[in-house]
């Protein structure tokens, strides 16, 4: 389950990338075209500017100082379509950069996370190979019970003991290659159920022990 975790936020990982990638890419796209159409405007006017100054020198050659104002006036308003054109491309720039912070900010979140599910499934690891153990210890405890009684029952065959494997369970991380290895590892499942088991064959052999003494006091 971890792990289709891991995975899903890995996915949404690559999705939210190659978005961002595509949008950056448009992005760009569209200031190298407005970049282009501002070189191109600049050329355009330029051409005018340098023709309409052309054609005011001949107009004050002619006119005398009074039309320098207008020149001055002409030269503004050509100017000022072009400031605002380069605000534009400075604010688009600027949105870029902010996109791009938020890009390093949510990789540093999906490294955090992925973090914590590499401590959380090492903690879980842990705690079933603990659990293991203990049901191990209680399978031997059961086990040597059984034998301490069969001492002192009857000799008649007994059913042989139930025979618990104990080995740790294996991490997310080599459970295909433990349970193709030698051997089959005992899950907790399993393990609980052969307690379960041995609890019942102990009860069982303890009614046929006192059965067989009942039978020898009547014999007697």
């Amino acid at each position: 389950m971890l792990d289709v975790i891991v995975d899903a936020l890995e996915d949404l990982r690559s999705s939210i990338s190659q978005r961002i990638h595509d949008s950056n890419c448009e992005i760009l796209s569209k200031i190298n075209a407005v970049e282009i159409g501002v070189r191109e405007a600049l050329f355009k006017q330029h051409v005018l500017l340098r023709q309409s100054l052309q054609d005011a020198c001949r107009v004050l050659e002619r006119q005398g100082v009074s039309q320098e104002m207008q020149i001055n006036d002409l030269k503004k308003g050509m100017l000022a379509p072009v400031a605002t054109i380069f605000q534009d491309l400075m604010a688009i720039k600027k949105g870029q950069r902010e996109q791009d912070a938020k890009i390093t900010a949510f990789d540093t979140q999906i490294a955090a996370i992925r973090n914590e599910q590499l401590d959380f499934q090492a903690k879980i690891a842990a705690d079933i190979l603990s659990l293991s153990t203990q049901i191990g210890n209680i399978a031997d405890y059961i086990r040597s019970g059984d034998a301490k009684k069969g001492e002192i029952g009857s000799s008649s065959r007994r059913p042989p003991p139930v025979r618990v494997e104990r080995r740790p369970l294996p991490t997310p991380s080599n459970q295909g290659e433990s349970s193709s290895g030698h051997g089959r590892v005992l899950s907790v499942e399993e393990a609980a159920e052969m307690v379960r088991e041995a609890d019942i064959q102990a009860d069982r052999r303890e009614r046929e022990r006192e059965r067989e003494i009942r039978l020898r006091r009547r014999g007697h």
